[in-house]
């Protein structure tokens, strides 16, 4: 143990703590957010469906008369 009394001496002597519940509570940050991309992603390619279904109807209507 650091025994100078310095306030730096005595930071580095504590070390430094074992942190593995941060990495848990990190993969399942990752994982909430893989999930919500993939779901912003089946959204978006269903209102590109949709609406291209919905031009498509319309330009038909017009063009046909």
């Amino acid at each position: 143990m650091e025994t100078s009394g310095s306030l730096t001496g005595h930071i580095l002597a504590q070390g430094w703590a074992d942190t593995p519940a941060e990495r848990s509570s990190n993969a399942r940050v990752m994982i909430v957010l893989a999930a919500a991309l993939g779901l912003l992603v089946a959204i978006s390619v269903l209102v590109v469906l949709l609406a291209s279904d919905a031009l498509d109807g319309l330009m038909g209507s017009v063009l046909n008369g």
